[in-house]
């Protein structure tokens, strides 16, 4: 349950071991600095060997000096694995949780599940590649999943769920045509 944070480079460290609404001793699940601002750090914490299946997520904007829970309605009994921040949107965060993965558009006040092809399963690492704009999820035993291209989520609003069809961005396709020395084809 520790979280250090230095400021210099290694050269002295800020302990923290005391969250407000998280339980003393509480396993550190996973920390993830901000791209976009260096002073906000998101954490997430796991205390299901005491029998709290409680999802315990925060952030600080003080380099850890104090922080606030954006577990928002994430499950009562879903404790969160992983956080990954998206690299172009400093609004969407994603979490992998006991129950599948997540995401906010709202600094945790909302989170919505992804459903689509992802099992109801612990969710326990998630990597952007950035490059293509993939999630990568890993889950606990049963594989890895990767939702290609989540773009649409950077310009989902609620607005754009009330309506009947919205056609998002498309990025441009690319074709490989095989070559030989004397020409295309094979």
């Amino acid at each position: 349950g520790l979280i250090q944070v230095t400021l210099d480079g290694g050269g002295t460290c800020n302990t923290y071991d005391s969250f407000k609404d998280v339980p003393d001793g509480c396993y550190v699940s996973g920390v993830e600095p901000s791209r976009f601002d260096e002073k906000v750090i998101y954490a997430s914490f796991d205390n299901h060997k005491r029998d709290d299946f409680k999802p315990y997520l925060l952030v600080s904007d003080n380099y850890g000096k104090s922080w606030k829970s954006i577990a928002g309605n994430l499950p009562e009994n879903g404790p969160v694995h992983s956080i990954a921040l998206d690299h172009v949107d400093p609004e969407l965060v994603f979490v992998g949780t006991e129950f599948g993965v997540f995401f906010t558009r709202d600094s945790g006040k909302n989170w919505t599940q992804l459903k689509a092809g992802i099992p109801t399963i612990a969710c326990r690492d998630l990597e952007i590649q950035r490059r293509e704009n993939d999630l990568v999820i890993a889950s606990f035993g049963r594989g890895f999943y990767i939702l290609d291209d989540y773009t649409p989520l950077r310009n989902l609003e609620p607005a754009t769920l009330e309506q009947e069809a919205t056609i998002f961005p498309v990025k441009d396709a690319l074709i490989y045509n095989p070559a030989t020395q004397i020409g295309y084809g094979a």
